[in-house]
């Protein structure tokens, strides 16, 4: 995993998830990447202002699933104690993702299924203020969640192989989304399916 995290940079991480077994496993997973300085895990939106207010960490990872229109909420208190934060969004829901996005103005969406360097490129990418975000927010109604989910990992640059191992589908069945995918979207590759993913 090393050969695969840039080290150009170092960041304070926010941890904002209600499950204590994903919360303690980003925490541990995040905490070994050389361009992480370090992370703070806790549960609650109380807790998670209290420690952006004390700490002012540079990035917040809040899982959304159970908080549905209560994401924006706490994303604005984040911004209000610690202005410059970047917010990205995990959830065990990818539907979710598009309205999610507009309430919390997240520079970045993780689908459920995201493998550990998947995820750490996300954070990352979003952390620089690159293009991190994988999950078209809007102009993409036709798509069905698993192919929001197959765009979302071909626009984050994994290849056919790895998204069908991070969605336990099998190859042939990414080829088949992937071309639905580019019909509903009116493009001919992979390469402006995600400049078009990006753009939305």
């Amino acid at each position: 995993m090393g050969n695969q995290t840039p080290t150009a940079t170092s960041l304070r991480i926010l941890i904002v998830d209600s499950y204590d077994a994903s919360r303690i496993g980003l925490a541990l997973m995040l905490g070994r990447v050389p361009a992480v300085a370090g992370c703070l895990a806790v549960a609650s939106d109380e807790g998670a202002v209290a420690l952006a207010r004390k700490h002012r960490p540079e990035l917040a990872l809040i899982d959304i699933s159970q908080r549905g229109p209560f994401a924006g909420t706490l994303a604005d208190a984040l911004r209000e104690v610690a202005p410059d934060i970047r917010i990205v969004l995990t959830s065990r829901c990818a539907s979710s993702a598009p309205a999610a996005l507009r309430a919390t103005r997240a520079s970045a969406f993780i689908p459920a299924g995201s493998s550990g360097p998947a995820t750490i490129r996300t954070i990352l990418a979003a952390h620089q203020d690159e293009s991190a975000t994988p999950v078209p927010v809007a102009g993409a109604d036709g798509l069905s969640d698993r192919e929001r989910d197959v765009l979302a990992l071909l626009a984050g640059g994994a290849t056919n192989r790895e998204i069908a191992a991070e969605l336990h589908l099998s190859a042939e069945a990414i080829k088949k989304h992937a071309s639905a995918i580019y019909r509903k979207l009116g493009v001919r590759n992979r390469t402006e399916a995600s400049q078009r993913a990006r753009a939305l």
